[in-house]
């Protein structure tokens, strides 16, 4: 395994938030122009995501390394939790959660006028749909929906973790030892840049979580959080569907 440069993981980190923006901005109200299916325009959305996840795989066998979960696991840190450690990893993802949601209630009205100033686009509030729509369709007996958003959800949690931290952080660590924490949780939220309302929200539990991830050297926890945090909107969507 090689060190990887500021300036190259400024780039990863840099290409990763404009193809989300460019996906957002440019290709999704291109494609919604010609009557393409939101429930399609969806999994496009994720397309960033398997991209991520094709190339965190791709770096790891480039590395040399093989094909076997032990060694899979060694490399990219998922290392098992065990006895209190379950309840040091409940409370920082409690705590990540918390600071997400802190920033959220807290800095409401600044977060709500950067929203304001730089809003999502229509298409992407229309595929998101409101209460009782999800893609165009009624949500509630649709269970199919359910099966298109953990779609999306494996490769976003998986993705970026298998990407970011599993891939990157060990790298970025032989260059920037002990500070590895605070210039990958600065990375991570100028990853979040493209929708900068959300960057604001993700900033704190970012540093938060990487200075744990550096300390117990354990990617586990960072997984475990990233998709607890992101499995919110799939339980949301599964109460809607039940009705």
């Amino acid at each position: 395994m090689k060190p990887i440069k500021l300036h190259y993981s400024l780039l990863i980190f840099g290409l990763a938030g404009l193809l989300f923006l460019l996906i957002e901005r440019v290709v999704l109200p291109f494609l919604s122009n010609y009557g393409v299916n939101k429930a399609l325009l969806f999994i496009i959305t994720a397309a960033p995501h398997v991209l991520f996840f094709v190339g965190a795989l791709i770096g790891y066998k480039h590395e040399g390394n093989k094909w076997t979960w032990s060694e899979f696991k060694t490399r990219f840190r998922y290392k098992p939790i065990k006895g209190r450690m379950w309840l040091w990893t409940i409370l920082f993802v409690l705590v990540d959660i918390g600071l997400y949601l802190a920033v959220f209630q807290f800095a409401h009205s600044f977060v709500k006028s950067v929203h304001d100033a730089f809003p999502p686009p229509e298409i992407l509030n229309e595929i998101m749909g409101d209460e009782e729509t999800f893609v165009g369709y009624v949500i509630k007996g649709n269970w199919w929906l359910l099966l298109l958003h953990l779609f999306y959800y494996f490769f976003n949690v998986c993705g970026e973790e298998f990407l970011w931290r599993g891939y990157l952080f060990p790298k970025q660590e032989l260059t920037h030892g002990k500070y590895t924490w605070i210039v990958h949780g600065l990375l991570w939220t100028m990853f979040h840049l493209f929708a900068p309302y959300n960057a604001l929200l993700v900033l704190p539990g970012a540093l938060f979580m990487s200075y744990i991830v550096q300390r117990t050297q354990n990617n586990t926890i960072f997984f475990i959080s990233h998709a607890v945090l992101n499995g919110i909107p799939i339980i949301i969507l599964i109460s809607k569907i039940i009705g």
